[in-house]
C-alpha cells in the first residue's frame, strides 16, 4: 500500500531537542521525511511565522488544527462561532483563501458532538474560502456518538457534496505502518471516503506525536504548502 507520512504535534517542529536535533529532523532521522505536520491554529501552542518558514524551507506541508474546542461547544446547535474564530486565525496567519486549504476541527476521543455544529462549521468554514475537516474518533466501540453524528452530517449535507470536507479517522491504532487502508469509519462511510489515519504515536524526549498517513497525494492538497519569501 502507498500512503504518505505525515505527524501532529502541539510542540513545535523547530523545537530543539536535547540531542542538539530539531524535533523535525529527528523525525525525519529516526522514521523517515514528514510530507505534512499538524499543529494548532490557535491558542498559545499555535503555529507561529517562524515555525511555517522552517516547514517551507523543508518543502513540509501544514495541516491547521482547531485543537482549542469544547466539549461543551461542539455539543451544541451552531459551530458558526467556532468556525469565525479559525478562519480570522488562518487569514492573519496569511492562508490564502478559495484555495483549497482545510482547517481541521479536533474533536477529543471521548467527547459527544452534535450533526448540527458540525453543519455549521463546514458552511461557514466553505462560505469563507476554505474547506472544513473533521478528525474523530471513529472506533464506534469506543465512542459511538462521533460514528452516530458524522452519519447525520454525511446524510443531511449530501445535496452540498459534504461542504468538501476531509475526514481524519484515529482508529484503529497499530504499531507498525499499517499494510493496507483500513481505518475505521463511520457507517454513513466507507475506508476508501476517510483522507487521513492515525494509527499510532511516538514520543521523543517527554514529546508525543501522532503519526499520521494520508490516503493518496489528493489529500495534500488540502493542507498548506506556504511559499517561502527569501527577503522574510
Amino acid at each position: 500500500m502507498k500512503c504518505i507520512f505525515g505527524v501532529c504535534s502541539t510542540a513545535p517542529a523547530n523545537k530543539r531537542l536535547k540531542n542538539g536535533y530539531t524535533l523535525y529532523d529527528w523525525v525525519m532521522r529516526k522514521r523517515c521525511f514528514p510530507a505534512f505536520w499538524g499543529r494548532p491554529l490557535l491558542g498559545e501552542q499555535a503555529v507561529t511565522t517562524e515555525e511555517l518558514e522552517f516547514l517551507t524551507q523543508k518543502d513540509c506541508r501544514v495541516a491547521l488544527m482547531i485543537s482549542d474546542l469544547t466539549e461543551a461547544g461542539v455539543s451544541a446547535l451552531s459551530g458558526k462561532k467556532d468556525a469565525l474564530r479559525a478562519v480570522k486565525a488562518a487569514k492573519k496567519l496569511g492562508v490564502p483563501q478559495n484555495s483549497g486549504i482545510a482547517l481541521f476541527a479536533e474533536i477529543h476521543p471521548e467527547w459527544s458532538i452534535n450533526h448540527n455544529w458540525m453543519i455549521s462549521f463546514a458552511r461557514t468554514v466553505l462560505a469563507n474560502g476554505y474547506l472544513p475537516g473533521f478528525i474523530g474518533n471513529t472506533d464506534s466501540s469506543d465512542n459511538f456518538n462521533f460514528d452516530r453524528q458524522c452519519s447525520h452530517y454525511v446524510h443531511a449535507t449530501k445535496e452540498q457534496n459534504q461542504f468538501g470536507a476531509i475526514y481524519w479517522a484515529t482508529a484503529p491504532k497499530q504499531s507498525k505502518m499499517p499494510k493496507e487502508w483500513s481505518p475505521y469509519c463511520p457507517s454513513a462511510l466507507n475506508p476508501e471516503e476517510m483522507h487521513l489515519w492515525s494509527p499510532g504515536k511516538s514520543a521523543f524526549d517527554d514529546i508525543s506525536l501522532n503519526e499520521i498517513y494520508a490516503r493518496d497525494e489528493k489529500v495534500l492538497e488540502g493542507m498548506w504548502e506556504r511559499r517561502y519569501n527569501k527577503n522574510e
